[in-house]
């Protein structure tokens, strides 16, 4: 029994997957919050794999990254100011 499709398929996830492509690990990103702003909602939770395209490995090493930014105060907490860009 196949389990459903959460995301996308390993080869389109590293085809699409741009820490994949550059070789960058997106944990040493966690004090860029330019870049952390596109995985996160609105609310402040980090978006799916299926919205995200990341490989299996991007996306657990990025919602890591999310998790410290916003424990050293990089990130809010909560919530996403519409209007402020970090």
């Amino acid at each position: 029994r196949k389990r459903p499709q959460i995301g996308p398929s390993a080869a389109e996830s590293r085809a699409q997957d741009p820490f994949y492509q550059l070789d960058i690990d997106p944990l040493y990103e966690a004090t860029n919050p330019y870049l952390l702003a596109n995985y996160v909602t609105e609310m402040g939770k980090v978006k799916s794999r299926a919205e995200t395209k990341l490989t299996w490995h991007s996306q657990r090493r990025l919602t890591k990254a999310i998790r410290r930014a916003k424990m050293m105060g990089v990130m809010p907490i909560l919530s996403r100011n519409k209007g402020v860009n970090y």
